[in-house]
């Protein structure tokens, strides 16, 4: 759900939270969270910890930690960092840090408790688990990879590549489910053309072009069709072949849409 600073403010001050937590890049709907320091600035006055789910936004879109003043933030390695799964970039500001080691309660999972972790962080080396060194390898060639395209670049790539999706999607005469001030380039939620079933488009781009897209979720289920643009998979290629292999799918099962000029709208935004 997209939040409203002032809809946030006021829930601050009814409930006096200890933490305040929200998804910046929404992967279920599309959404991409805007004017995030509005939001940690009225969690702070109210004393309040900001936790960010960043798993979909980290390496494809613009996202500030510590400029934006986010106490905590986790994301994923398979989504725009193009990593296998398996080792989740986090980062805790000291403050978060301090609440952390100064809790009363002991955590209910071991297994996340960052008391520990800190432990097995820190100079003390205290053993908690054993490491996954491949995950580790494989996550810092995937930050690699990041740093020597560049971090700016590599969010103008996701931006430009995800908009000539759009672009195509637009033009073909599909809907974005998300408003364009809220548009999220690394996952692009598209409607479902009136009278098509989601599964059986899905299953027919399976089959048809080897190509993966995913349904709905929740109470999007039938209504919205969910497009990475992610990582290694940004790339012109890619966006030229979803456009082509959706609007041929579509058209081919009585869709009131035009392949052609999404496919041609795509293209020139590549060029641009």
């Amino acid at each position: 759900q997209l939040l409203e600073h002032d809809d946030v403010a006021d829930a601050l001050a009814e409930h006096d939270p200890d933490v305040f937590g929200f998804v910046h890049a929404e992967t279920s709907t599309g959404v991409l969270q805007p004017d995030v320091p509005e939001l940690t600035d009225a969690a702070h006055d109210h004393d309040a910890l900001v936790i960010a789910d960043s798993v979909t936004s980290l390496g494809g879109v613009e996202l500030r930690v510590d400029e934006w003043d986010i106490d905590v933030a986790y994301s994923g390695p398979q989504k725009c960092l193009s990593c296998p799964p398996g080792a989740s970039p986090l980062t805790l500001s000291d403050e978060a840090m301090e609440k952390v080691l100064s809790r009363e309660e002991d955590p209910r999972s071991w297994y996340l408790d960052l008391s520990l972790l800190e432990g097995y962080w820190g100079e003390e080396r205290a053993y908690h688990h054993t490491a996954p060194i491949t995950n580790v390898y494989a996550l810092r060639e995937a930050l690699r990879l990041v740093a020597e395209e560049g971090i700016e670049a590599r969010w103008a790539r996701h931006e430009r590549l995800a908009g000539a999706l759009k672009a195509g999607m637009e033009a073909m005469g599909l809907e974005m489910n998300a408003p364009d001030e809220y548009w999220l380039p690394s996952l692009n939620a598209v409607r479902v053309p009136a009278g098509i079933d989601d599964g059986e488009v899905c299953d027919a781009l399976i089959e048809q072009y080897d190509l993966e897209i995913a349904g709905g979720l929740g109470d999007l289920a039938g209504e919205i069709f969910r497009i990475g643009c992610m990582g290694h998979s940004a790339r012109p290629e890619n966006v030229i072949y979803v456009v082509t292999a959706l609007g041929d799918v579509l058209e081919s099962m009585g869709a009131a849409v035009d392949p052609g000029a999404g496919v041609t709208a795509t293209r020139n935004a590549l060029e641009e």
